[in-house]
C-alpha cells in the first residue's frame, strides 16, 4: 500500500472515531442547520457546557468545525457538511439491509 494510501485511510479512520460518539453527532446536525455558541448547543442537547466544549474541542481540531471567539462567547460552524450527509446514508442503507434480511 502506498504512503498516501496510509495516510488517508489514516486520517478517515481518526475521522469516522471522532464523529462515532452520539453527542458529537447531535451536534453537527444541529451545527449543520446554523453556527451555535458552545452554551447554547450545550442547553439544548441536555450537556453539561464542559463536556460539550470538550467534544466540540475535538471536532474543531480534527478540521470539521470553524471556531470564531465574539467577546466571552465561542461560535462553532461546521465545514464539512458532508459528514451529516455520510451518516444519514449510512444509516438508511444499513437499516434498509436489515429490513430486508428480516423480510427474508
Amino acid at each position: 500500500m502506498k504512503s498516501t494510501d496510509k495516510k488517508r485511510l489514516s486520517m478517515t479512520a481518526e475521522i469516522l472515531r471522532s464523529i462515532g460518539h452520539p453527542d458529537r453527532l447531535a451536534m453537527l446536525e444541529r451545527l449543520a442547520e446554523k453556527p451555535w455558541c458552545v452554551c447554547e448547543l450545550a442547553e439544548s442537547l441536555g450537556l453539561n457546557k464542559s463536556v460539550a466544549s470538550k467534544h466540540l474541542s475535538l471536532l474543531h481540531d480534527l478540521g470539521l468545525l470553524e471556531m470564531e471567539k465574539r467577546g466571552t462567547q465561542v461560535i462553532y460552524t461546521l465545514v464539512v457538511p458532508c459528514v451529516i450527509e455520510m451518516g444519514k446514508c449510512s444509516y438508511l442503507a444499513v437499516l434498509a439491509e436489515r429490513k430486508k434480511r428480516l423480510g427474508a
